[in-house]
This record gives C-alpha cells, sequence and structure tokens, in this order.
C-alpha cells in the first residue's frame, strides 16, 4: 500500500513510501483509509521531528473511513462498515489514569500517527476498542474532524464546564478555535473570536457559525472589547488557540480575577508565562492534553445533531499523492482543516 512515511527523525525526512499492507491481529480491524486531516502537530513532525514521534512511522491522527478486515474475536464491526478511530493504539490498562477512564495520561500509552502507523495511508489498523461508527447522516470528511472537536469537547465539557451566559474567549480563528467556539456556544455561552488582519476570512467564518463578536485585535483593542461585554471585569473563559507567545500573555490578561485559562494549543516548544499573574488574580488554570474516550462520543453527537457545523472547517481535500502542496496550505494558512485522500 502506499502510506506517507517519517523515516527517522529531523527536519524533512517524510515521503511516499510502498509498504506491507497490514494483517489485523486478534482484537484489531483494518479500515480502508477515505479522508484523513492534516494537523500542525504533522507539521511540526515534519518539520521538526521530536517527542513523541517514533520512526519510522506513518503520520496522521484524523482518520475516517471504511472497515476492511477484522481479527480474530472482534465482534462489533464487520468489513463494510463506516468507521472513524481514536488516536489510542495502546495503553496498559492497569493504571490509575487508565482505570479512570483518562487514556490520554497512561503512561504506557501509543498513539497511532507517531509511535504506531497512522491514518496517511490506504489501510490502517487499530484495537477494536478505538473504532467508532459513523453515523449515516454523517460523512467522512466530518468524521475525520470528530478528533479535533474532541480536542475542544475535552477542553470545554470534561476539564472544566461552560456556564450559560458566560463570556468565552478564543484566541485563534484556526480549526481548533472554530471548533471549540462551537463547543462553547452549543453550551449557551456568550463567545468572542479575536484573530489577526490576515484572519479576516476566518473571523467572517465564525459570524456565520453563530459567533457572537469578532475582534481583530491589530484594528481593536481586545481588552476593552471583552470588559465592554462583563462590566469590566473580564472574560470568565479565555481558550488559547494559537500556540504563540503573545497570544498567550494576552490570555491573562483579559480573564477576569478567579476567571478559567484553559491552553489548547500545541506548543512544540517551551515558552515563558507570568506566573505572578496566575497567583495574583488567582487565575484558574486547566491544561487540556488531546481528548479521553468520553470526548469522541460527545464530539460525534455533537455533529450528529447539527450543534457543531463540522464541514465549515474543510477547506480542501486533496489526493495523498499531493501531500506536500497539501501541507504548504495549511502551514501558509491558505485553508482550514485540510485533508488527504489516500485513494489518490
Amino acid at each position: 500500500m502506499k502510506a506517507l512515511v517519517k523515516f527517522e527523525q529531523g527536519p524533512g525526512n517524510l515521503e511516499l513510501r510502498e509498504v506491507p499492507t497490514p494483517e489485523p491481529a486478534a482484537g484489531q480491524v483494518r479500515m480502508k483509509v477515505l479522508r484523513s486531516g492534516i494537523c500542525h502537530t504533522d507539521l511540526d513532525y515534519y518539520h521538526v521531528g521530536g517527542a513523541p514521534l517514533k520512526p519510522p512511522v506513518i503520520l496522521g491522527h484524523e482518520v475516517a473511513g471504511v472497515v476492511d478486515a477484522v481479527g480474530e474475536g472482534v465482534v462489533q464491526f464487520k468489513p463494510g462498515d463506516r468507521v472513524l478511530t481514536q488516536t489510542t493504539y495502546r495503553v496498559c490498562g492497569t493504571c490509575r489514569f487508565c482505570r479512570r477512564g483518562q487514556l490520554n495520561h497512561c503512561i504506557a500509552r501509543q498513539g497511532i500517527g507517531s509511535i504506531a502507523n497512522g491514518g496517511f495511508a490506504e489501510y490502517l489498523v487499530n484495537r477494536e476498542e478505538s473504532i467508532m461508527k459513523l453515523p449515516d447522516s454523517v460523512s467522512f470528511e466530518e468524521g475525520a474532524v470528530v478528533e479535533p472537536l474532541a480536542c475542544g469537547v475535552h477542553a470545554l465539557m470534561e476539564r472544566t464546564n461552560v456556564c450559560v451566559d458566560s463570556v468565552v474567549v478564543i484566541l485563534g480563528p484556526g480549526a481548533i478555535g472554530l471548533l471549540a467556539a462551537q463547543v462553547a456556544k452549543a453550551q449557551g455561552a456568550f463567545v468572542i473570536m479575536a484573530g489577526l488582519t490576515p484572519d479576516r476570512e476566518r473571523l467572517d467564518l465564525a459570524l456565520k457559525l453563530g459567533i457572537d463578536r469578532t475582534v481583530d485585535i491589530a484594528k481593536e483593542d481586545l481588552e476593552t472589547v471583552v470588559k465592554s461585554y462583563t462590566e469590566n471585569y473580564g472574560a470568565d473563559m479565555v481558550v488559547e488557540a494559537t500556540g504563540a507567545r503573545p497570544a498567550v500573555d494576552m490570555s491573562m490578561k483579559i480573564t477576569a480575577k478567579d476567571g478559567i485559562l484553559i491552553p489548547m494549543s500545541y506548543f512544540p516548544r517551551p515558552i515563558e508565562v507570568d506566573y505572578y499573574q496566575i497567583k495574583q488574580r488567582e487565575l484558574n488554570v486547566f491544561g487540556s492534553s488531546s481528548q479521553i474516550p468520553s470526548s469522541w462520543s460527545k464530539a460525534l453527537k455533537l455533529i450528529e445533531n447539527g450543534k457543531v457545523n463540522a464541514k465549515a472547517v474543510i477547506s480542501h481535500v486533496l489526493p495523498m499523492s499531493e501531500w506536500q502542496e497539501a501541507f504548504a496550505i495549511v502551514e501558509n494558512k491558505q485553508g482550514l482543516k485540510v485533508m488527504l485522500d489516500p485513494t489518490r
């Protein structure tokens, strides 16, 4: 089969190769991949590498397709089923995190697209527990968006809760930010989306998706806007979805005293944080790392019930043979969620 393989650490070292088609072992499901989304972590793996990447490995962790074959003992799926896959490939099953359902913290966890082979391939194998049936009303493109949406669900519905009528600010109108904003709206919040002037089309899309207010921070003072909606207190919750140091500083500045700050971005390298602000203003910082199994079912239900418009964040679907162009579109912010079609 054809697959996009990161064959060793370091810049580049990614190429489309012919590799053996995996056979499902006992308890595993093999899916024919129809859509696989490109995440910014994939870009970082491509350009830099680093932990938790363990090459040689096939990248890609936002995946939907059709069951192609099942291993011995699999009872929930059969060939032809429309499915998506969660990202967990292996966990220990016995540590305190596994017992709590917090698989994202299992010390032995292996994820697809970084340690185990992922979805930038014609076929993918994963454990039965990580495979989910895709309703007929949900497209394969939407199915591949469930992973980033589940990150927003975990952040705003599981790590903490959004109160009705609370003011939530989302910094960064990328795919993650737009999905997280819709999760906040689904819980009844007043949502402000902030971005830069080059993000104009994304900010316009946010308004079409029902976001209450958008701010181009090059043209308006975000702190002033936020205070105008909060009796000068600041936002009840701020979600940082850019991964940029200035946005982290801004997030602390606009969060109300005793407010909630959620760093959702992928930070490939350490950044400085003003710890004094956390202490003095009693900010409640809730780290949010990927998702847990319950996040996925909630995310899929939000799409199925029309509470989240996943189609709106999908801008491109390119053949996997054109992966370099697809990666360039993501890197140059020429689209939102860009997907690969491994059948082409």
